[in-house]
């Protein structure tokens, strides 16, 4: 089974479609800041949440738990894939009900491997792979720019290379952050004891 998380009314085939909003005929009607949700351990191979995280978990408890219940729910190597907006776009501050930002390092928080490599190196970063018990492997991190700046690509008036460097140093160039991650659960049984 494949989950879209807070689909909204942007339904995807091949997914259960997930959303607390009645008004979105989702396939389950579920409040995902309430945990545990009603599917088994290791059942989901995939997890979309796609323009969805930026609005969960205004407390940070409740965030922490519902990433913890992404990883519960996931296979081993299952996929959990994620958009949201860019933190230097105005379309993260648009939206009144966006309470939170990410960059591309807040997902390296989520790799265990990664935390034990910051901490044998004293970097000072929460270690929240570690914090959390979840451990998820960045596959593939992709940035969506901004239609204006996608046109001047497409016309050739700007190299992908002069692009990526404008990025770093102006707003709104990036309108969204595209990460594909992997949950590794090798060392769990399935009845979630460490072998």
């Amino acid at each position: 089974m494949k989950l879209n998380i807070g689909c909204g009314f942007r339904k995807m085939d091949g997914y259960t479609n997930v959303d607390f909003f009645k008004e979105c005929d989702p396939d389950i009607l579920l409040n995902l800041e309430e945990t545990p949700w009603p599917f088994e351990t290791g059942s989901i191979s995939e997890v979309a949440a796609i323009h969805v995280l930026e609005h969960l978990g205004e407390q940070r408890s409740v965030f922490f738990n519902i990433i913890k219940e992404i990883y519960r729910v996931l296979k081993h190597d299952g996929l959990f894939r994620v958009s949201v907006p860019h933190y230097m776009h105005r379309s993260y501050y648009s939206d009144p009900t966006h309470v939170r930002t990410f960059t591309s390092g807040t997902f390296e928080m989520l790799s265990k491997e990664q935390n034990r490599d910051w901490a044998r190196r004293n970097v000072n970063v929460t270690m929240l792979a570690l914090m959390l018990d979840v451990d998820f492997e960045t596959v593939e991190v992709n940035y969506g720019f901004d239609p204006v700046w996608n046109e001047k690509l497409r016309k050739g008036e700007i190299s992908q290379e002069k692009l990526r460097e404008i990025a770093t140093q102006q707003w709104g160039v990036i309108q969204e952050l595209n990460i594909l991650m992997k949950a590794r659960k090798a060392d769990i049984e399935t009845n979630g004891k460490e072998v």
